[in-house]
């Protein structure tokens, strides 16, 4: 695993901008031979987090999907489009999501084949946090794995890159257990590293998407944001430092980060090298960012009948109002602490609702909901204490 990002500027999605793009990409790294060999297959693990179209910039786009398959096929191997959406992992569930998302196009048009192995496994990582860990059948039968993630704000982790976007090997409903099973952003991300360490070498590049990104209330219901950058690394937590700071954000700040350099992936410095094009010409100064949840129980600090009320002063949470929720049910069925509840009003009208004492913030409510009613509340107190920072990064 080298350190080193490749950065290549594409002002848009037109095809052939988007082609030249990553074939210049590949040789800043040294050329496509040196990821894939002939006769390999190769699975595009792409962000498709849940049912959106490319001009939603919630998902990898598909004109980066289709060069980087270019880029294998000319290297003689074969690859794949694979990814585990929020919600069930089984073709009825992921139909929608492939053809809303252009993936579909790509396999009618370009034979660029999509995933219909639907099965997982209990891989023995012998990690920090976990011994083994429930992953797609699909990645473990690919020769060589590619991640094409997406440059997206996040309501639990801050960002959303090259880490984060291989939480999706996990499939569909198992990952609401890992978020009960580690709820803090701590374990969460030495979760995620576990992922990437069983994958070791085989996980051999990661390739962001950050021609169009996310900003505001992400990872799917945020704001598409013009970037105007393709970005390519062997290591994903270098690919997620040059993220932050394109997004303005301090690195040392995002969990991502921090774990990545416990686990060696970084140095404490964050030193490493880019080839290409100059990210410092593409930082936002504005790109309206999220804080990560480092939310923590208040409950032992103040007398009982004031902690409720402190806890919402001291903390983010996300908030369903009654009168747009439409009555899904899709964040009640995935709510991985089992903290919401469905009532009905007065009028016959279902509506969600969260009990905070259960709620572990970690947003999959948001993330999930198709309407994009989830909203997230930010208590005074919380605003106080970040303030500062949000000064700095302007």
């Amino acid at each position: 695993m080298e350190n080193i990002v490749a950065i290549k500027s594409c002002d848009n999605y037109e095809q052939t901008n988007v082609d030249n793009a990553i074939a210049e990409g590949f040789k800043l790294l040294g050329g496509i031979g040196k990821f894939v060999k002939k006769g390999q297959t190769v699975a595009l693990k792409v962000n498709l987090v849940h049912k959106a179209t490319p001009e939603e910039a919630t998902t990898t786009h598909p004109s980066v999907v289709l060069a980087v398959a270019k880029q294998i096929k000319s290297a003689g191997a074969d690859c794949f489009i694979v990814d585990s959406a929020g919600g069930a992992y089984n073709a009825n569930a992921m139909a929608p999501i492939y053809k809303a998302s252009g993936m579909l196009e790509l396999n009618e048009k370009y034979g660029i084949k999509i995933n219909d192995n639907y099965n997982s496994y209990k891989a023995p990582v012998n990690g920090k946090v976990s011994k083994e860990i429930e992953l797609l059948d699909a990645l473990e039968k690919a020769d060589v794995i590619f991640n094409l993630c997406k440059l997206k704000t996040h309501g639990f982790t801050g960002i959303s890159n090259a880490v984060k976007n291989m939480y999706g090997a996990i499939p569909g409903l198992v990952k609401v257990e890992y978020h009960a099973k580690f709820p803090g952003l701590d374990t969460f991300n030495d979760n995620l590293y576990d992922i990437h360490n069983y994958y070791g070498k085989k996980l051999c590049l990661h390739i962001s998407d950050a021609i169009i990104g996310m900003e505001g209330a992400g990872p799917t219901h945020g704001t598409p944001r013009k970037i105007g950058l393709v970005m390519m690394s062997s290591n994903p937590a270098c690919l997620d430092v040059v993220g932050c700071r394109i997004m303005n954000v301090d690195p040392q700040t995002i969990p991502t980060i921090e774990e990545g350099i416990k686990y060696g992936y970084l140095t404490e410095d964050l030193k490493f090298e880019t080839v290409g094009d100059d990210y410092n010409n593409f930082i936002l100064k504005d790109y309206k960012n999220i804080k990560p949840n480092r939310y923590t129980p208040f409950a032992s600090a103040v007398p009982k009948f004031m902690q409720k009320l402190v806890t919402s002063w001291m903390t983010q949470r996300p908030t369903i109002p009654c009168k747009k929720c439409k009555g899904c049910s899709k964040c009640f069925n995935h709510c991985p602490m089992k903290a919401i509840e469905m009532k009905t009003d007065k009028k016959g009208k279902k509506y969600a609702s969260i009990d905070y004492n259960k709620c572990i913030r970690c947003y999959c409510c948001q993330e999930l909901c198709p309407f994009g009613v989830v909203k997230i509340k930010t208590g005074w107190i919380y605003k106080l204490r970040h303030k500062k920072d949000n000064k700095k990064n302007k």
